[in-house]
């Protein structure tokens, strides 16, 4: 049992962070449920790729604590959040394009005994079956979305949408808790986004936990149990689709006026 209780995986409180004069994020709370996918929605310039740049390490907050299955992990850098069981993807896939798709997936590996040079020379065994372990996890990822057929081919060479599922799959390497996903649908073909939903439709059966920042309204009313909507740095609105989407001042932070 957590401090927060059984249900919160990750409980972010009074999160603030500012750039010169401007509150990009201005005391923001957020739960996110173990089992569940909860979306974070607002206009553009609200603050939800701040917000998961705090909670996955990659921004210090101003104000604020950040706890991760009952463990204060507000000072904790991004690689240790990881190896926690927290991930996420980013907007703008960030592959790298000169190495192949089933690369991509092994340099996801953490304490590989091949990258010591002693364990090289004297424990050889044990390197290969550390290799071999790591190929058929990336494997198995791999044929989940398709890819597997492709694990040669250099990832620059993948689709945008192809792109955000070898991205996915590289956070999944390491069977984390909790992923925080930043608009998997941006620039994908619309079979696509499909793919990516069924996917993490399955992921979330499984047993696996997702936040998700996304612009696409139907994927969000598709996946999500829960969504909290975020305008000028500040939570507007928490609840379900149905919730949200009849909210005038919903409509008004999207819109500029009430609809």
């Amino acid at each position: 049992m957590t401090a927060e209780g059984t249900d919160d995986l990750l409980v972010a409180q009074g999160i603030r962070v500012a750039f010169g004069g401007f509150a990009a994020l201005d005391g923001v709370d957020l739960r996110l449920r173990r089992g569940a996918i909860t979306g974070i929605v607002g206009p553009n310039g609200a603050g939800k790729s701040t917000l998961f740049n705090v909670l996955g390490g990659q921004q210090a907050a101003d104000a604020g604590s950040v706890a991760f299955d009952g463990t204060d992990i507000g000072g904790w850098a991004a690689h240790r959040r990881v190896r926690r069981g927290l991930t996420r993807t980013f907007q703008i896939s960030r592959e790298l394009g000169a190495l192949t798709v089933l690369e991509n997936l092994l340099l996801a590996l953490d304490d590989q005994p091949g990258e010591g040079i002693l364990a090289a020379l004297l424990r050889p065994g044990a390197v290969r079956r550390a290799e071999e372990a790591g190929i058929e996890r990336a494997r198995a990822l791999l044929e989940r979305v398709n890819l597997w057929r492709l694990a040669d081919a250099r990832a620059d060479s993948l689709s945008g949408g192809q792109k955000k599922l070898l991205e996915l799959c590289r956070a999944l390497m390491l069977r984390p808790q909790l992923v925080l996903l930043d608009e998997p649908a941006a620039g994908v073909n619309p079979v696509r986004v499909g793919e990516v939903g069924d996917f993490i439709r399955t992921l979330r059966a499984e047993g696996m936990s997702f936040g998700i920042v996304e612009h696409n309204m139907d994927l969000i009313a598709a996946l999500c149990d829960s969504i909290y909507v975020l305008a000028q740095g500040r939570v507007l609105r928490q609840g379900s689709f149905a919730d949200i989407s009849a909210d005038a001042q919903v409509a008004e932070a999207y819109l500029g006026a009430v609809a």
